[in-house]
C-alpha cells in the first residue's frame, strides 16, 4: 500500500501530462480546467461576493428597520443571531457536500454522476432541515433564555427567531441550489436568483413591520416574515431549474432517492464541514454572552457589529468559494499542481482586496454605526469593534481561502480542526482572558490575536501539500 506522500507524488506525475490526456484517458468536457487561474478565479468569485452581500441585505435590512423600533427590538434581534447562525452554518457545511463532488465530477466530465450527486446531497439536506425545524420550534424560547434574554427582550427575540425557524427547510433547499451550480461553474444562477429575493425583502420589510397600506403591522414579526417570504421564492426558482435541467444539471426523482455508497460520501464530507461551521456559530453564541455581560449597549453593539463586519467577509467568501470550486475541477481532472497554484493564487488575490477593506473601515467605522443607530454608547463602542474586528478579518482572509480549497478537495475534517483552532482554543480563552482587566475592548483585541494565528497555523499545514486527492472514483 502506497503511504499519502507516494500517492500524492504519484498525481505530481500524472499532472505533468496536462489537462487533455491523463492516464490514457480523456478529461475534456471539464469547463473550467486548462483556463487562466486568475481570470477564472475573478469569473467564479464576483458572482458569490455579490450573492453572499445580497445574503447579508436580509440581515441588514431587518437590522435597519428594527432598529427604528428601539434599542430592545434591536437586541432582540442581536441575540437570536447566532442561535440562527447555527443554522445557516449547518445549511452551508452540507452544502459543501456539493460543491465538492460536483466540482470533482465536472473535472472528470462526469456530469450524470454530478446530478446524482446533487440529487443526493439535497435529500439528505431536506431531511436534516426538516427535523432542525422542529427543534427549534420545541426548544428556541428555552436557548433564546440561555444566550441571556432577559424579561423585557425575550418576548420579542422569540417572535423573530420562531417564525424563521419554521422557513429553516427554504434555507437549506436554497444553499444547497446553489452550491451545486457553483460546483459546474455557474456562479451567476444563484446570484440573480439571490437579486430578486432581496429587492423582494427590501419591499416586504417596510411593508409588514410597520403596517403600511393593507399589510398588518407585525413589528420585529413583520422583518422574519418578509425574509421566509422571499426565501420561499427563491426556493420555488431554484428547485424548477434544478427539475427541469436549464442549468447543466437535471435532477430526477430518482436522484433523491438514498444511494447508500454515495450518501455516505455526502455525509462523509458534509459532517465535518457542518460541525465545524456550528462549532463556529455556537462559539458565536458564546461570545455573545462575553459580550452580554457588558450591557444591552455592548449588546447593541456587537450585533450591529457583526452585520456590518460580515460585509467585509464578503470578498474572501466569494474567493474561498470559487477557489474550493476550481480547486475541485482541477483535482477532478487529476491535476493536483494545479489545484495548488490555484489555492495560492486566491490567497495572494484576497490579502490585497481585504487590505484596502481594512484601510477603509478605520477611517468609516464611526460613520457606519452612524448609519444602524442614534445612541452615542452603542456608536462608541460598536467604532471600536469595527476597527479592531476589520484587521482581524484581514487575517482571517487567508484562512478561509485556504479552508475554500480543502473544501474543494473534500477535506473538511481538515478545514474544521483549524477552525475549532480559531474559534475554541484561541479566540473564546483570549476573549475571557482579555475583557476581565481591558474591559469589552480587550474582547476585540482577543479576535484580532486569534485570527492571525489560525491563520498563520492553517498556511504552514497547506504547503505539506498532503490534501491533494480527489474523493471521486
Amino acid at each position: 500500500m502506497m503511504s499519502m506522500r507516494d500517492e500524492v507524488l504519484e498525481e505530481e506525475i500524472v499532472d505533468s501530462t496536462g489537462p487533455s490526456e491523463v492516464r490514457g484517458r480523456p478529461t475534456g468536457g471539464a469547463p473550467l480546467v486548462g483556463r487562466p487561474v486568475l481570470s477564472t478565479l475573478v469569473r467564479l468569485a464576483w458572482p458569490i461576493v455579490v450573492g453572499h452581500l445580497l445574503h447579508l441585505t436580509y440581515q441588514l435590512v431587518d437590522t435597519f428597520w428594527v432598529g427604528r423600533l428601539g434599542a430592545v427590538p434591536l437586541a432582540a434581534v442581536s441575540i437570536s443571531f447566532p442561535l440562527l447562525f447555527i443554522v445557516f452554518s449547518l445549511a452551508a457545511g452540507f452544502s459543501v457536500s456539493g460543491v465538492a463532488l460536483v466540482s470533482q465530477y465536472s473535472g472528470a466530465a462526469q456530469r450524470d454522476d454530478a446530478s446524482l450527486a446533487a440529487g443526493q446531497v439535497i435529500a439528505f439536506s431536506l431531511g436534516l432541515s426538516v427535523a432542525l425545524a422542529a427543534l427549534g420550534l420545541g426548544f428556541g424560547r428555552q436557548l433564546l433564555g440561555w444566550v441571556g434574554a432577559d424579561a423585557e427582550v425575550l418576548p420579542l427575540a422569540w417572535a423573530y427567531f420562531g417564525i424563521l425557524t419554521g422557513g429553516i427547510p427554504l434555507i437549506f433547499l436554497f444553499f444547497v441550489f446553489s452550491a451545486v451550480l457553483e460546483g459546474t461553474g455557474d456562479t451567476v444562477t444563484p446570484m440573480k436568483i439571490k437579486i430578486a429575493s432581496v429587492v423582494l425583502n427590501i419591499v416586504l420589510d417596510p411593508l409588514l413591520i410597520f403596517g403600511i397600506g393593507f399589510f398588518p403591522e407585525l413589528g420585529i414579526a413583520g422583518a422574519a416574515v418578509a425574509t421566509v417570504v422571499s426565501r420561499f421564492a427563491a426556493a420555488v426558482v431554484g428547485v424548477y431549474l434544478l427539475v427541469t435541467g436549464r442549468r447543466g444539471l437535471t435532477v430526477r426523482p430518482a436522484h433523491l432517492v438514498p444511494r447508500w455508497s454515495l450518501m455516505r460520501v455526502v455525509i462523509r464530507i458534509g459532517t465535518p464541514a457542518a460541525l465545524g461551521m456550528s462549532a463556529v456559530a455556537v462559539a458565536m453564541t458564546v461570545m455573545t454572552a462575553i459580550v452580554t455581560a457588558f450591557g444591552t449597549m455592548a449588546l447593541a453593539a456587537w450585533g450591529v457589529g457583526n452585520r456590518v463586519l460580515s460585509l467585509i467577509r464578503m470578498p474572501s467568501m466569494g474567493f474561498a468559494r470559487a477557489t474550493g470550486v476550481l480547486v475541485g475541477q482541477h483535482l477532478g481532472a487529476d491535476q493536483p499542481r494545479s489545484a495548488g497554484r490555484t489555492a495560492w493564487t486566491g490567497v495572494a488575490v484576497n490579502v490585497g482586496v481585504m487590505a484596502l477593506v481594512v484601510v477603509g473601515f478605520q477611517f468609516g467605522g464611526r460613520l457606519v454605526m452612524q448609519l444602524f443607530s442614534a445612541d452615542a454608547e452603542v456608536i462608541r463602542i460598536g467604532t471600536q469593534y469595527l476597527r479592531w474586528g476589520a484587521m482581524a478579518y484581514g487575517f482571517l482572509a487567508v484562512q478561509q481561502v485556504l479552508g475554500g480549497a480543502l473544501d474543494g478537495a473534500g477535506r473538511t475534517l481538515v478545514k474544521t480542526l483549524f477552525l475549532l483552532l480559531n474559534i475554541w482554543v484561541l479566540q473564546i480563552p483570549l476573549a475571557a482572558a482579555f475583557s476581565t482587566p481591558l474591559g469589552v475592548d480587550g474582547i476585540w483585541y482577543a479576535i484580532v490575536v486569534a485570527k492571525f494565528l489560525g491563520a498563520t497555523a492553517i498556511a504552514l499545514w497547506f504547503l505539506r501539500g498532503t490534501w491533494q486527492r480527489k474523493v471521486i472514483a
